[in-house]
C-alpha cells in the first residue's frame, strides 16, 4: 500500500511571508514522492476556490479543503458538506447584527460583509484572494450566498456573548491569534478528512502522514501515527508530533520525506 501524505499549506507547503512561494526542495520532494509511488494531497482549512492557482495547478492527486468539507481526488469530487441555504443567509445576518467582520467560504466562491470591509482583516482577506481566486468575491446580500464554513474577527463593539451562544454548540472554533476565529461545522476536520481518504484507498492509519505547522492541523496530526510539525510551528504543535523537521524554509518537508523513507 502506497503512504498518505496529508500537508496542510501556510507554513508547510508555502512559506508565511508576502511571497507565498513553494520552496524548490519542497517541489521536488513532492515530486519524488509521488513518483515513488505514494499518493500527495494537500490538507488544508482553506476552501478550495481559495487554494492559489499555482498550488491547485501542482500535481497533487487530492485535495482536503475546508477542514475536511471538501474532498477530491484526481480532480474528481468525493465529499462535499455545504450548509444547508436557509442556515448560510441565517447566520450571516446574525454575524452581522452582532458586528462581527466575516468572510463565508464555499467551494466555489468567497462572500464577505459588505458593510465590513474596511480595514483590519478583512481589507487584508479581500485584498489577498482577490488576486488569487477565479471567481468575484460576493457579499452576503447575493442570492447564491452558499458556504461550507466561515471565518470571522471579533472588533471592540462585536456581540461575543451572542456569538458563543450561537455558535459554541453547532461549530468547532479554532482560533487563530487573539480575535479570528475560523468555525467548521462540528462534525468535519483535517481528521475527518483524512478518515475518509484513508477509507476510499482501504489504507490503515500507519499508512497516513500528516504534516502542519499551526493550530488548526492539531487534530490530524493527533489523529495520525506517523505526524510532523514544522521548525516554524506553534509550540502546541511540536509538543504532539512524531517527528520534528526544520523550517518550510529550511528543506522542512524534503527532510522529513527523506527521514520516513517516503523519497
Amino acid at each position: 500500500m502506497p503512504a498518505l501524505l496529508f500537508f496542510d499549506i501556510d507554513g508547510t507547503l508555502i512559506t508565511l511571508d508576502e511571497s507565498h512561494r513553494m520552496p524548490d526542495s519542497t517541489r521536488d520532494a513532492l515530486l519524488q514522492a509521488k513518483a515513488n509511488g505514494h499518493k500527495i494531497f494537500i490538507n488544508t482549512g482553506r476552501v478550495k476556490t481559495a487554494i492559489d492557482r499555482n498550488l491547485r495547478s501542482f500535481a497533487f492527486d487530492g485535495m482536503v479543503c475546508g477542514c475536511g468539507t471538501y474532498i477530491e481526488y484526481e480532480g474528481k469530487e468525493l465529499f462535499h458538506a455545504e450548509l444547508p441555504q436557509e442556515d448560510c443567509k441565517k447566520y450571516a445576518d446574525a454575524l452581522h447584527a452582532m458586528k462581527y467582520q466575516t468572510v463565508f467560504e464555499g467551494k466555489d466562491r468567497l462572500y464577505m460583509d459588505g458593510d465590513c470591509g474596511k480595514g483590519g482583516f478583512m481589507e487584508y482577506i479581500y485584498d489577498y484572494f482577490s488576486k488569487n481566486v477565479d471567481q468575484p468575491i460576493g457579499t452576503i446580500e447575493d442570492d447564491s450566498l452558499c458556504y461550507d464554513k466561515f471565518t470571522t474577527s471579533c472588533m471592540p463593539d462585536s456581540d461575543k456573548e451572542a456569538f458563543h451562544k450561537m455558535f459554541d454548540a453547532k461549530f468547532n472554533l479554532i482560533p487563530h491569534g487573539a480575535n479570528v476565529i475560523e468555525a467548521v461545522p462540528g462534525v468535519y476536520s483535517k481528521a475527518t478528512g483524512i478518515r475518509y481518504v484513508m477509507e476510499y484507498f482501504g489504507a490503515e492509519l500507519s499508512d497516513c502522514y500528516a504534516f502542519g505547522d499551526s493550530i488548526n492541523d492539531m487534530e490530524m496530526l493527533q489523529y495520525v501515527p506517523h505526524a510532523v510539525g514544522m521548525g516554524n510551528a506553534v509550540p502546541e504543535v511540536l509538543q504532539i508530533v512524531e517527528y520534528q523537521t526544520t523550517d518550510v524554509l529550511q528543506d522542512g518537508i524534503a527532510n522529513a520525506l527523506k527521514h520516513y523513507d517516503l523519497i
